[in-house]
């Protein structure tokens, strides 16, 4: 049976063909007790002490219904005394990229490989107390909700169905607006997935103060991410030389009209610096693997690369770090793949094109055997997901 066709647990039985023609980006769908067998890691006290800290992203989320701001944004790191002076109730704490920081969050990951992996982005935290919500709005990407602790109400709204007008008086992006449909209004309980297409409108606001929501969300680059990200890539190149030069080869009715022709030249030209698939593919590759914390993810130098392939050719145990991000794509040279990680690229024979899949499908690696080997293409490979520490080595305790 084909992949796309076997019944999934994380989908209620159902295929990824089906989801993807069915769901994906169309409409929400209520995974009942999917995840089931998944706890949390970390539990809202230890969430919190991750929010202290210097180097993670987070924020609080407060609803002040009496006052002229309704809903107030505080951003981390915070202190014990940020947290004994919250209210009882109807408080939302959020860190981001909750993979980058809890390693055993990657198991979460690795259960949606039915997606393109290279699209996932990171796992977002939520943790409220009873009535907690960060407000009625929608994400221009899509996302499973997954609720690991507590019950939550969640209210979803069609693009259509709602005046894209935000709240003032707030730094959050709160829809002004927000009329709930009766179809599209559940109540979620640990165990429990929600997807969500982009740019549907959703509400939750959690039922208890037990509740905890994991967001998995999607990279989706804009149009503008990506005509400036291959401006910058064209601009690489010497086009001083290459200058406006439209044929004045018609009638012109006045010397100081803009012919449609020069229009049309102007158009053509673009046109040809666009249409360089190899290009557009190598920006998307690198894009779409860059980290999202870099400043993390520095290339070990050659001295430390060395090392660390020898303790692999040792015997060494490796494994994928879950922030890690590894893709790749077939070149249109015969044999050639171009391997991503981290943001850099590598061109390697397409004969490795499963060992590359065996990267991206497993988690840890005794790379002893293959080394012993000898084959200078492995050994290419692995330097390279090495150095970008696609691959790190796992220290015993």
């Amino acid at each position: 049976m084909n992949y796309l066709d076997r019944p999934l647990s994380i989908l209620g039985g159902m295929s990824a063909r089906v989801f993807l023609a069915d769901y994906w980006q169309k409409q929400p769908l209520l995974i009942r007790q999917a995840l089931a067998d998944f706890s949390a890691p970390l539990d809202p006290n230890e969430l919190a002490g991750l929010a202290m800290e210097e180097d993670v992203e987070s924020r609080l989320v407060l609803e002040n219904k009496q006052g002229d701001t309704p809903w107030q944004l505080h951003k981390g790191p915070f202190n014990e005394d940020d947290f004994a002076n919250l209210p009882e109730q109807e408080w939302t704490l959020l860190v981001q990229a909750l993979d980058h920081w809890v390693p055993e969050v990657q198991e979460l990951k690795e259960r949606f490989r039915f997606l393109p992996s290279w699209r996932l982005d990171d796992v977002m935290a939520s943790y409220a107390t009873e009535g907690g919500s960060v407000g009625p709005h929608y994400d221009q990407y899509d996302v499973f909700l997954v609720q690991v602790a507590g019950k939550r109400r969640w209210q979803v709204l069609t693009p259509n169905a709602y005046e894209d007008k935000y709240l003032t008086n707030t730094d959050l992006h709160i829809l002004a607006n927000f009329h709930p449909d009766k179809e599209m209004d559940w109540e979620v309980e640990q165990g429990d997935i929600l997807y969500i297409p982009p740019n549907f409108a959703h509400y939750g606001r959690a039922l208890d103060s037990d509740c905890m929501t994991y967001s998995i969300g999607f990279r989706a680059p804009s149009m503008q991410d990506v005509l400036h990200g291959i401006s910058d890539k064209i601009s690489t190149t010497d086009l001083q030389k290459r200058r406006f030069a439209a044929p004045s080869d018609h009638d012109e009715p006045h010397h100081a009209e803009i012919h449609q022709s020069d229009i049309e030249y102007l158009t053509s030209a673009l046109a040809d610096f666009i249409n360089q698939p190899e290009l557009l593919a190598d920006w998307l590759g690198n894009y779409m693997s860059e980290v999202k914390y870099p400043e993390y993810h520095a290339d070990l130098n050659q001295q430390e690369t060395a090392t660390a392939l020898d303790m692999a050719k040792q015997g060494a145990l490796f494994f994928r770090p879950g922030d890690a991000r590894i893709c790749y794509r077939y070149s249109t040279e015969p044999e050639g793949l171009i391997l991503y990680c981290n943001g850099d690229q590598i061109t390697i024979n397409k004969a490795l094109d499963s060992f590359i899949k065996a990267v991206c499908d497993q988690t840890e690696f005794d790379f002893s055997d293959i080394l012993q080997q000898e084959n200078p293409d492995i050994t290419e490979v692995l330097n390279f997901l090495i150095r970008k520490q696609g691959l790190v080595q796992q220290i015993e305790e």
